[in-house]
């Protein structure tokens, strides 16, 4: 599935890819988008789920993780809603 995925968010990423016009402006957000990865992005859910579930005996340390882990996706989630250039 992972594979099928990858290859779709090829695909559509090189027909979405604007003409060298408009690549003054979102070349930014090519290379913000292009560093992320849906394995990498996986494989961390995958291992946040399994250090919560290790976690699940000790309340305080497993909220404080939470936190971390909500301030991270935060930050992504900020960064990604940077302003392109007019």
């Amino acid at each position: 599935m992972g594979e099928l995925l990858l290859s779709l968010e090829e695909r559509i990423r090189e027909e979405l890819t604007p003409g060298p016009e408009l690549l003054r402006i979102t070349d930014p957000l090519t290379h913000l988008l292009g560093a992320w990865s849906l394995d990498r992005a996986r494989d961390a859910a995958w291992t946040a789920a399994r250090a919560l579930w290790a976690l699940r005996g000790l309340p305080d340390i497993a909220g404080e993780f939470t936190e971390r882990m909500d301030a991270a996706v935060g930050f992504a989630g900020r960064i990604l809603l940077t302003p392109l250039p007019d």
